[in-house]
């Protein structure tokens, strides 16, 4: 490890540890005493007292690894003063602009006016814990990855959620204001693109509880996919079942069923306007 920082890469690809149920990979940091060789260039910075200390920390972010200038980053540098710096490389993909990957309801929730860092809080209280949000930029088939990172003791940065693939929906404040609850599903359903018809895919839904690490919660995920999504058929994506919007617009276990594809093809004969 170098003198002056810690430093953290991720590869989710290959250290990924998975979950109840194992839908979604969530590998822990691996600190490394590889020294980086390649200038970072400059994306971003902001400064927050985050951990209610009444000092600023300060988030930078930069690009290190990708040449060709696009604005997206994969380097972020944690610095506090009387604290180590804390470096933390993403080796999924590139952290990229918030607008384009989560729900403008969701975009503002942020605390800060930043393109690429999501600050949110556990309740609008002075004392409210404050967690840092990273996202992903997909590719081809695939979302990208989702990072959440918040202040453990004496005001350390501390990663409590990773997942390689994880496309965000919802964060929401826990009853008591002790955490938070991340609300998402593992991909984007593409293997069936009709309308009104995609491959299932549930919402997952973690929670993170003070800075200990993020666990399933299978009884509000299945709660949440029958209100907001569709009947329930397991809490991992299946290209086995086909989620099929019965209620065209309207969504829940009553206007979405899951059917097998013999369920499906016969609905389909019934009615073929629904799936133009």
């Amino acid at each position: 490890m170098t003198p002056w920082a810690q430093t953290y890469h991720m590869n989710g690809r290959s250290l990924a540890l998975l979950l109840l149920l194992a839908s979604v990979k969530v590998p822990l940091a691996q600190e490394t005493s590889t020294p980086e060789r390649r200038t970072p260039a400059f994306v971003e910075k902001v400064s927050l007292d985050w951990d209610h200390s009444g000092v600023l920390t300060t988030f930078t972010l930069s690009y290190q690894h990708r040449t060709y200038g696009a604005g997206d980053s994969d380097r972020l540098v944690i610095r506090r003063q009387g604290m180590k710096p804390w470096i933390l490389l993403n080796n999924d993909d590139e952290w990229t602009s918030l607008k384009t990957e989560i729900p403008p309801a969701l975009l503002r929730k942020n605390l800060v006016s930043s393109e690429r860092m999501l600050f949110v809080s556990t309740s609008p209280g002075p004392d409210a814990r404050t967690y840092l949000i990273l996202i992903g930029g997909g590719y081809g088939c695939c979302v990208g990855s989702l990072t959440v990172i918040t202040y453990g003791e004496a005001g350390a940065p501390k990663m409590v959620f990773h997942a390689v693939e994880h496309l965000l929906g919802e964060v929401l404040p826990l009853p008591g204001g002790d955490g938070i609850a991340l609300i998402g599903q593992p991909s984007d359903a593409e293997a069936r693109a009709l309308k009104n018809a995609a491959s299932y895919d549930p919402y997952r839904v973690y929670i993170i509880e003070g800075d200990q690490p993020s666990r399933y919660d299978l009884e509000r995920s299945r709660a949440y996919n029958i209100k907001y999504y569709c009947e329930w058929a397991g809490p991992t994506y299946n290209e086995k079942y086909i989620a099929v919007n019965v209620d065209p617009g309207q969504w829940g276990a009553g206007h979405c069923r899951a059917m097998t594809e013999a369920q499906f093809s016969t609905y389909r004969e019934k009615h073929p306007a629904q799936f133009p």
